[in-house]
């Protein structure tokens, strides 16, 4: 009897490690360079630019049935200049995590749910005419990764999925208070290829050098993005900020895809409008076609043009553009780039 309830327990201890699998390793990354001819309105020049390039190492592990441990280490890599400076390497989206029927959560250094609402919308994500160039322009911040970030995602509930997505801490170091703390959520839905995105997010401040309290930051984000059918895409976005450097600014966009063979055709307009100085608006736009040879290569050609009002300097080639131009109020950039993007 004594030896059966020994075999009994030491079944019990050793069942998960049995079921246990082996971990889904997979290393990935993204080449993406472009070569630029860029125009500050007042200079132009020829660039060679690496956007966003990345290369990372993911895995899941199944540990028991229904139940799998995540995690990733990404790192932006600038492959056009060589490693000459300590930044050649840059942290990307970072963490480990769980995820099962409950949903997923993860903790570490990733895109807000904030971010993903742009990043969703773009059609022109990390290339000249990129919307970062309006919506993260004039001080706003709101597409971020948070530090010391801890995430929860639900499962899909009738199409729906929610965001949860806390900072403790959004700086580096430790700290006795949160009081720079930040949050940031987002609810989605999806079905029949319509994609709709609701997001709020709030940074909140330390207190400035006299101990005076200092106001949160907080922006509102509302996108959305619709696969008519196998030719045609539309995406539409707003933003409102409140806080930020230069005041409380609205900004809205729309963009269009179309696709015959291999090729694709986009355009996106932007707008930003007035904060606390009735010459900071700005539009911007990008047109481009890119040709894809096979899932993991393309190339594209692109254009974009930024309209800024007398006191306002909205950039073209900002965002997760490398090569970034140095714009003075009231000139308009513009800018013109032939690239290729290989993923393995």
């Amino acid at each position: 009897m004594k030896l059966s309830y020994a075999a009994a327990c030491v079944l019990f201890v050793i069942s998960p490690v049995s079921y246990a699998k082996a971990a889904d390793i997979a290393f990935y990354g993204q080449i993406h360079v472009s070569l630029d001819q860029l125009d500050n309105d007042a200079n132009n020049a020829f660039n060679v630019s690496s956007n966003s390039s990345r290369i990372g190492v993911k895995a899941t592990h199944e540990v028991q049935q229904g139940l799998n441990v995540i995690g990733q280490i990404e790192a932006l890599v600038r492959i056009e200049e060589g490693d000459t400076n300590s930044d050649y390497f840059d942290a990307r989206d970072t963490f480990v995590g769980l995820q099962g029927s409950f949903g997923t959560a993860r903790v570490g250094f990733f895109d807000t749910p904030m971010k993903k609402v742009r990043s969703r919308t773009d059609f022109f994500g990390d290339k000249v005419g990129d919307a970062r160039n309006i919506v993260a322009g004039g001080g706003v911040n709101l597409d971020k990764r948070f530090r010391n970030g801890i995430h929860y995602q639900s499962p899909v509930l009738n199409n729906l999925t929610f965001d949860l997505h806390y900072s403790s801490n959004d700086a580096t170091g430790s700290t006795t208070e949160n009081e720079n703390d930040a949050v940031s959520s987002s609810v989605t839905y999806q079905a029949s290829g319509l994609t709709v995105m609701l997001a709020y997010e709030r940074q909140n401040q330390l207190d400035d050098a006299q101990g005076q309290a200092v106001a949160a930051r907080s922006g509102m984000r509302l996108g959305t993005r619709y696969k008519l059918n196998e030719q045609w895409q539309l995406a539409a976005f707003y933003q409102q900020s409140s806080n930020f450097n230069g005041g409380d600014r609205d900004a809205w966009g729309l963009g269009v895809g179309y696709k015959f063979g291999q090729y694709n055709l986009a355009a996106q307009y932007y707008q930003a409008g007035k904060a606390d100085n009735a010459q900071s608006n700005a539009t911007m736009l990008a047109l481009g076609i890119d040709r894809s040879f096979s899932q993991s290569f393309n190339c594209y050609l692109a254009f974009a043009v930024t309209d800024n009002a007398e006191q306002a300097n909205f950039n073209v080639s900002a965002g997760g553009h490398g090569k970034r131009l140095s714009i003075s109020p009231g000139a308009d950039p513009m800018a013109i780039s032939f690239g290729t993007i290989y993923k393995f």
